[in-house]
């Protein structure tokens, strides 16, 4: 049992009795988008390998593989230390600075979802707000002036200035 796939394990184990909404706005935002389809790929791996192994392996029956096997002997002495063998556990310790560093990163995430979720909700008001002010042939000069200030200041203060073809190139130089 190599040490990824004990740690593979506990992983599984913990994660198993939590349900992660894959479809949360968290894990479409832009920069972590490949970082998540990679992690999603592992877990399912890791949820397969899991399942796979989740049970003890049955017992190896010598009996047909000195049938198989020309050398008996070999068999027996395999049977022997298998019998005679007591492999400890392997148990995994996760690196401090890896651990600090791996936590810091996923409090980098956490906060750049904040900010596109924040990014999102202004984005939608915006929407929002072109779709209500949307200039068609029934806008009236009014409306277009209280939609756009900036817009009506820039042509009040062309109005005081006498610019009157500013924009149509005529009287430029005048």
């Amino acid at each position: 049992m190599s040490q990824t796939s004990a740690t593979t394990r506990r992983i599984v184990r913990t994660l198993a009795h939590r349900k992660l909404d894959w479809s949360a706005d968290v894990w479409k935002a832009a920069p972590i988008v490949q970082n998540v389809s990679q992690f999603r790929s592992w877990v399912a791996t890791a949820e397969a390998q899991a399942e796979k192994y989740k049970a003890a392996p049955g017992p190896i029956d010598f009996a047909s593989a000195k049938k198989a096997v020309r050398d008996k002997e070999l068999v027996e002495f395999m049977e022997t230390f298998y019998k005679s063998a007591k492999v400890p556990a392997e148990t995994y310790e996760w690196d401090k600075d890896d651990k600090e560093f791996k936590l810091a990163h996923f409090e980098q995430v956490k906060e750049q979802a904040a900010v596109y979720a924040e990014l999102k909700e202004d984005t939608l008001k915006e929407i929002e707000f072109l779709k209500s002010t949307r200039t068609s042939a029934d806008t009236t000069i009014h409306e277009l002036m209280c939609n756009n200030p900036t817009i009506h200041e820039e042509i009040e203060d062309e109005l005081e200035r006498r610019e009157w073809f500013k924009d149509v190139g005529i009287g430029a130089g005048k």
